[in-house]
């Protein structure tokens, strides 16, 4: 690897050996310089040394002084990697496979790389034939998978990587499993649901499961995990995505989802830098506003990121946020800002890992900016890989002027084009192969896939109250049961689990804002019974409309606990922070996520066939606090579970059940063919 080029500007002689940093939203030389390796903090101290003129701002001076208070207090962390070493070292077969590659490409070639453009396995002829022209005509470096299926989107890669000059690299948004983009796919965990667990073990597994996933699709990079500490209640985009507002826990269990795919092969990429926790407005529709200080900042958003560089992660990707700690212009976004990507992740926090955009298409920045215009000024910024770019024609064209007008330096780009074949080169492109499409489907459905799934599930199901200290139900004999499922069909998983452990009837309301008479109905037909089991599905991910609990739904829970000869179980198959409407119940449990292995796990721990293990990640009122949880005996009644978490094969298994199926048919046929004769008359 090339060592990191130095800045080109020149500057006077008071600030040699010091490291110029850009004050200003344009591309002029550096205002002012810091002194070089001066550990206190993410920003050095300011040396009073003019380049050029600057235009004075109040702001901006603000700005200034208030990095010089916090590193004078020390309130900053300390960057304590050297600037010029690489996020891992280099052998001589990776040298010369970059170095060959890098010398057999054009400029026009080695630009191409820059672009990670969005790709769609559901998507018409039309749409194939602009990714095949962009491969072949524009020589993109990567592609980013969004909907489809898992099949489909494999044979598209094959198709697109037999048309490129130089192998593809091919990313995917899994952050809980493929399934968060492909159908016919897995779906893990949540982040949440994660942080809820006991064992950070799980976190692990649950990453080497989709590191393999992902190999097997031709898949080389995740943008994942979320590293982001989730500090307001109200965010609409994050939320259930972060592991929690805890920033140890989030950066544990970051670091083991990380180490799980890359100890698999896969380039995780940590989001959303510099921490998209404590925003209320979706960067997908608006720009967020993050007005937070730099003591804040380090001390919470930030440590994660830290703690994952110093894990080792590949590629990091910046969020599209304004923050006026950073810049004066509302159109700076994060994304765009010099000062944020290239002054305090590149320089001050010495990530040398690949710097992602977050999606160029996302209306937080591409309400500002013309597509190809924004894909320039990110590269300006520092970022390497231009991710989603909308007109790489255009944006190509403004990269050369920016390029020409010495906006973007050459040698500086050179060094970003490396990084990418790095990357190429550790994910295995330099010995490329295609997708094998045969096996592709038994390959992505592993059942030890399925035994980590629920496993998940079983360390972090969470009984946040149990006042009567009901659960799990011991004495059946004293209990009539009865359970109510709001928002899910009685066929359901849920349904019937409930059905194996309790004699009770199950009551279905399938849609989620059923009217008053509906819950009426049922109100008035559960009087045998003197506990009833209500659980609520298909809820939402964000605060809109209370998480998906209509109205009705929360009315006949209170009329349930109003109600002192029946004791009241409530089960929120859904987001934690749903809870706040919900604290008013006696016994109170989460499970984070409705799907089938949450589904499959809640009723046995309600009946004690599994202990209840899991903790709250996040604060969801003042009664109802992060770390809230209490663990439930594990009575040992019969339990429901893949074959591999006995240590049994269920392959081997369904081979024995068709050698036992056939042998039953042959002695059915056998006994007609000497049977039937006798009964004749």
């Amino acid at each position: 690897m090339q060592p990191r080029p130095g800045k080109p500007n020149q500057l006077p002689e008071q600030c040699e050996n010091r490291v110029p940093w850009v004050s200003q939203n344009d591309y002029s030389p550096t205002r002012q310089c810091f002194l070089k390796g001066t550990k206190v903090g993410l920003f050095p101290l300011v040396f009073n040394a003019t380049i050029t003129p600057a235009e004075p701002m109040l702001k901006d001076y603000s700005i200034r002084l208030l990095l010089l208070l916090l590193a004078i207090t020390g309130l900053i962390i300390s960057s304590s990697s050297p600037i010029d070493k690489d996020v891992r070292p280099m052998s001589p077969a990776e040298q010369n496979w970059v170095d060959s590659v890098y010398s057999s490409l054009t400029p026009d070639q080695r630009l191409g790389q820059l672009f990670m453009v969005a790709a769609y396995s559901n998507k018409d002829r039309k749409h194939v034939l602009q990714i095949e022209e962009l491969v072949r005509n524009y020589h993109i470096g990567g592609l980013m998978f969004l909907q489809g299926g898992p099949r489909r989107q494999a044979s598209l890669t094959n198709r697109y990587q037999k048309l490129a000059k130089l192998p593809l690299l091919i990313a995917m948004d899994a952050e809980w499993g493929l399934d968060m983009r492909l159908d016919s796919s897995m779906h893990f965990a949540k982040a949440m649901t994660l942080g809820a667990m006991d064992d950070d073990q799980y976190v692990y597994q649950m990453g080497r499961e989709i590191a393999l996933n992902m190999k097997a699709l031709g898949v080389h990079v995740s943008f994942s995990p979320v590293i982001d500490v989730n500090s307001n209640p109200d965010n609409p985009v994050i939320g259930n995505r972060s592991f929690g507002e805890d920033k140890e826990q989030v950066s544990k269990r970051g670091v083991a989802y990380i180490r799980g795919l890359q100890d698999h092969g896969i380039i995780a990429v940590a989001k959303h830098f510099p921490g998209h926790g404590d925003t209320d407005t979706d960067s997908h529709v608006a720009l967020p506003v993050v007005n937070t200080d730099m003591a804040r900042l380090t001390n919470v958003d930030l440590y994660p990121f830290q703690q994952s560089f110093e894990a080792g992660v590949m590629g990091v990707m910046v969020a599209h946020l304004y923050m006026p700690l950073f810049d004066t212009l509302r159109t700076q976004t994060t994304t765009l800002s010099h000062n944020l990507v290239t002054g305090l992740l590149k320089e001050k926090m010495a990530y040398r890992g690949l710097v992602f955009t977050d999606a160029l298409n996302m209306k937080s920045v591409s309400n500002l900016y013309k597509p190809g215009e924004v894909d320039a000024l990110a590269l300006a910024a520092g970022n390497d890989v231009l991710l989603f770019s909308e007109d790489v024609p255009v944006a190509l064209q403004k990269i050369r002027e920016a390029i020409a007008g010495g906006k973007i330096q050459p040698a500086d780009l050179e060094y970003r084009i490396r990084k990418i074949l790095r990357a190429k080169y550790w994910a295995g492109l330099n010995r490329y192969r295609p997708v094998e499409l045969t096996n592709l489907m038994a390959s992505l459905n592993r059942p030890l896939s399925r035994m980590v799934q629920q496993q998940i599930y079983e360390h972090a199901v969470t009984v946040v109250k149990n006042q009567d200290n009901l659960l799990p139900f011991h004495r059946l004999d004293t209990l009539r049961i009865a359970s109510v499922t709001i928002g899910t069909p009685a066929s359901g998983t849920y349904a019937t689990l409930m059905n194996k452990y309790q004699g009770g009837t199950v009551y279905s309301v399938p849609n989620r804002y059923a009217p008053d008479s509906t819950y009426a109905r049922i109100l008035s037909r559960l009087g045998p019974y003197n506990t009833i089991v209500v659980s609520l599905h298909g809820m939402n991910s964000t605060p809109v409309h209370k998480y998906g609990m209509g109205d009705g739904a929360l009315k006949f829970i209170q009329q349930l606990q109003a109600n002192p000869r029946v004791k009241t179980v409530v089960v929120a198959m859904g987001n934690a922070y749903s809870l706040k409407y919900l604290e008013a119940a006696r016994t109170l449990v989460c499970a984070y996520e409705d799907n089938y292995p949450s589904q499959l796990v809640t009723p046995q721990v309600l009946f004690g066939a599994l202990p209840a293990k899991g903790r709250l990640p996040v604060t969801v009122s003042p009664t109802l606090k992060a770390g809230t949880g209490l663990p439930t005996p594990d009575f040992r009644r019969l339990r429901y579970a893949t074959p591999e978490s006995e240590g049994l094969d269920s392959r081997v298994l369904a081979q024995i059940d068709n050698i036992a199926l056939e042998t039953v048919a042959y002695a059915a046929a056998l006994a007609a063919r000497f049977w039937w004769p006798r009964m004749a008359p």
